[in-house]
């Protein structure tokens, strides 16, 4: 099924492979689709297809330029109904003091949070909203917003090229080796992040 799965992709057309996961980033940041099929798999996936130079940068701007979007949406909902959300029975289980500490916090040197956020699941697409809601700087929004989309969507189309060119010049041990390294390493950070 892996053999069928990558000869699926690979025989995409390249516009719609940008298409797809440029849509499917966007849905996962705006409406939670990411709970059902996390985005970093579709963009790994897609980056699985990479055999050249030219491929690769198809998939990075389509994973960057998706996310980015469903961000800008979520930012922008948040400036829409933030008044709202705030009030709502949400909004006053988070509580008043809650929001004006997140307020100070994405104000000033919090904005930075942005890019690591990315990488959190189901966080980083609450957090475009948060940021809308109690008014973040739009420029500052964007700038670290788009920071964080660039470095999260190169990561996983270079951990997808990694694991397609190995599984395609290896077969199966090239790709068990690819998931085992990765395995390793994302369990690694798992500890780090646990011990902090």
């Amino acid at each position: 099924w892996i053999d069928t799965l990558l000869t699926s992709l690979g025989g995409l057309d390249p516009l719609w492979l940008f298409v797809l996961t440029a849509v499917f980033t966007a849905l996962e940041t705006i409406v939670g689709v990411g709970l059902l099929v996390p985005g970093d798999l579709v963009v790994a996936l897609a980056g699985s297809t990479v055999d050249s130079p030219g491929r690769f940068a198809l998939v990075l701007l389509s994973a960057t330029v998706g996310t980015l979007s469903g961000e800008l949406l979520g930012y922008a909902m948040g400036r829409a109904a933030g008044g709202r959300i705030r009030a709502s029975r949400f909004g006053r289980w988070v509580g008043e003091a809650r929001w004006v500490r997140a307020e100070r916090y994405l104000a000033g040197r919090g904005a930075r949070i942005l890019v690591p956020i990315r990488f959190v699941a189901v966080v980083h697409a609450v957090t475009p909203v948060v940021a809308g809601t109690v008014r973040m700087p739009f420029r500052r929004f964007v700038t670290w917003a788009s920071l964080g989309a660039v470095v999260w969507a190169a990561c996983y189309t270079a951990i997808g090229t990694a694991v397609g060119t190995s599984y395609r010049e290896h077969g199966h041990i090239g790709l068990i080796t690819s998931v085992t390294v990765l395995g390793v390493v994302g369990a690694a950070l798992a500890v780090r992040r646990h011990g902090r």
